[in-house]
């Protein structure tokens, strides 16, 4: 079940709702929007749903937070007609409402956004990396979100910039819990099931050692959350070190008695030969409670709700991964860390350009920076690149509209000299002028490094 949508599930949690939805969820006067599914109720329901994903990209829920939770409901009741069986005219009445309530915080919200555009990148940013994902971080959101609504009288005017710094602390925070629980999870259950079976006691020194490269991985992506490649390695070392406990904690269980140094030996003698995957992702199939078990299989089952991995999937995905370790390995080699940095990003490739020193307030590239952008463009054409999206940021000095206009001239510069490169892919370009950083603006270190041209890079498969 999809956490955000646990409390329409229960009657008792809508109770708070009734009082400021009274007038919006009576059916008197409702209007109804047309829906180009017709008169098909399973099509209508489906459509509407289609909607409230798009709206909730563009932050619809928070800026026009009552008509698009009425709409919510009207839609949860659609769908609960769907699964109950219910006459069709009522089902696709009640998804047709729930359409035009929609279009209405949609409008509502565009009048809204100029006032909250800034916060509304960290907010962004917090559900990129997954802010919905879980029940608790749900919880999180929308105490924030609740409380950024009532300071700033829905969004009628603009935060301080001490309230302003305030609540994208508390958004940065919760995008932190956000990639150490995606990151992370695997690793955090096994200890807590090792502990819970007396790891403490049998196997002292694989838990102390998993706890410290947990809390150390921990610790490396508060700092650094929006930088994988600065975090992947501790990750790694967590999880191998969570995979150790599960495994010793298995021979202890299995076999009354034995002492963890004897438990270590045999692990790590099957795993020479292959009789254990290394892999922590098994942690999660195979823990020690039964319960605990069945818990964390329904886990898998919600992460992976919908994807069917084939094999021609798989394979397609280890080409892909290939051709970007190549890549990487050859970045190293032909460009210096202070120019560019390459890093895997999901199922892109990102060269991260440090020196493309524009002089200040202009769009106009360097001779000595397209030697920089002539190399990793070689490097592109041997991926076999698709599609290579050239994405402009800068820091924040001067106004959000001046940023905006500057990103967008650069990533424009540098996306037409890749295409006078005559490359073999397609070249798009987009300007986020100073709304996605990845370091504070408060230093010049900090704005230096706010300042770059990322090419986002997706291969053939």
């Amino acid at each position: 079940m999809n956490p955000q949508n646990t409390f329409v599930r229960n009657p008792a949690n809508l109770l708070w709702l009734v009082p400021v939805f009274s007038l919006l969820m009576s059916c008197a006067g409702l209007r109804q929007a047309e829906l180009a599914a017709g008169s098909d109720p399973e099509k209508a329901v489906a459509e509407v749903s289609q909607l409230m994903k798009s709206i909730q990209q563009k932050q619809v829920d928070l800026l026009a937070y009552q008509e698009y939770t009425a709409g919510r409901l009207r839609l949860a009741d659609a769908q609960e007609g769907l699964h109950q069986g219910d006459a069709a005219p009522d089902i696709v009445e009640n998804a047709a409402i729930a359409k035009a309530l929609f279009e209405d915080a949609e409008k509502i919200a565009v009048t809204r956004e100029p006032s909250a555009r800034r916060i509304l990148a960290a907010r962004g940013d917090a559900l990129a990396a997954g802010a919905r994902s879980s029940s608790p971080l749900l919880t999180d959101l929308i105490g924030i979100d609740d409380e950024l609504r009532d300071e700033s009288k829905l969004f009628s005017r603009a935060l301080s910039p001490e309230d302003f710094s305030r609540f994208q602390k508390k958004y940065f925070k919760l995008e932190v819990k956000a990639v150490q629980q995606r990151e992370l999870d695997g690793a955090r259950d096994a200890i807590t099931t090792a502990a819970d079976n007396d790891a403490g006691e049998l196997a002292a020194i694989t838990l102390r050692t998993a706890r410290l490269d947990y809390e150390t991985a921990m610790n490396t992506i508060a700092q650094s959350p929006r930088s994988p490649e600065l975090y992947r390695q501790s990750v790694e070392v967590a999880l191998t070190s969570a995979t150790q406990l599960f495994d010793v904690m298995n021979v202890i269980m299995g076999s009354k008695g034995t002492p963890e140094n004897i438990a270590v030996q045999i692990v790590n003698q099957k795993r020479a030969l292959g009789e254990l995957n290394t892999n922590v992702g098994k942690l999660q199939a195979n823990l020690i409670s039964a319960e605990q078990t069945l818990r964390e299989k329904q886990g898998e089952l919600q992460r992976s709700e919908g994807v069917i991995k084939t094999q021609e999937e798989q394979l397609a995905r280890a080409s892909t991964q290939v051709r970007f370790q190549q890549a990487m390995d050859e970045a190293q080699k032909v460009l210096s860390a202070d120019d560019a940095l390459v890093y895997q990003q999901g199922n892109n490739l990102v060269f991260r350009l440090k020196r493309i020193n524009f002089p200040s307030g202009t769009a106009e590239i360097p001779e000595a920076s397209k030697f920089l952008i002539s190399r990793v463009d070689e490097i592109i054409r041997k991926l076999d690149a698709d599609l290579v999206i050239v994405q402009g940021h800068t820091d924040s000095v001067g106004s959000a509209e001046i940023n905006q206009k500057l990103s967008t001239a650069r990533a424009t510069a540098v996306a037409n000299y890749l295409f006078n490169l005559r490359s073999n892919y397609q070249i798009q370009y987009a300007g986020y002028g100073e709304s996605h950083p990845i370091a504070p603006n408060n230093t010049a270190e900090g704005r230096a490094m706010n300042r770059r041209v990322d090419l986002v890079v997706s291969v053939k498969p």
